[in-house]
């Protein structure tokens, strides 16, 4: 079991680390639009956790004679999205200490910007208070690795679902 998540949970951070890259170069390159980035961002950061299926799958079908429980999957799933939200939030804050510090500011300008057209001055307060709080909250690489870990964690709940089987009656 430990080599499948170690091996699974590899391919997922490495995943991780080369679209990002590959995003950053297209982005560097390309001027695209900052709510197309987002999405771009977005589906970045979830599809490499896809490993975690596979993972599973594998251990079900290679390790575990055809089966597993529901459990046993989730268990290998939440163990394996250690190794991508880890790579996910040293990827994450090397980008924004080092590469671009400007990131998360950047963001921030453009919501304020979409805000002030259509947000009275009250509720306009009251966003920018939420902004600034996400500001911090971002530049945390523990924050970081929950959100992966929570995405993580609801692929591997679909996952274990999808993967879950019992033995045949034939084989008990």
């Amino acid at each position: 079991m430990k080599k499948v998540i170690l091996r699974y949970g590899g391919y997922s951070a490495l995943a991780e680390l080369v679209s990002f890259i590959l995003v950053w170069l297209l982005l560097t390159l390309v001027q695209i639009d900052i709510k197309v980035q987002g999405t771009i961002g977005w589906v970045v950061i979830v599809c490499p956790l896809v490993f975690v299926y596979f993972g599973i799958r594998y251990f079900r079908d290679n390790m575990n004679n055809g089966s597993i429980s529901f459990l046993k999957a989730l268990q290998i799933g939440l163990v394996m999205i250690l190794i991508p939200a880890v790579a996910y939030a040293i990827i994450e804050t090397v980008y924004v200490e080092y590469l671009d510090p400007k990131f998360y500011e950047r963001i921030s300008q453009y919501e304020i910007a979409e805000y002030q057209k259509t947000l009275s001055p009250a509720a306009l307060a009251a966003k920018l208070q939420e902004i600034k709080q996400e500001l911090t909250l971002n530049a945390n690489p523990l924050y970081n690795f929950s959100v992966i870990y929570a995405l993580g964690t609801i692929i591997t709940v679909l996952s274990s679902l999808l993967l879950m089987k019992g033995k045949k009656a034939s084989e008990v």
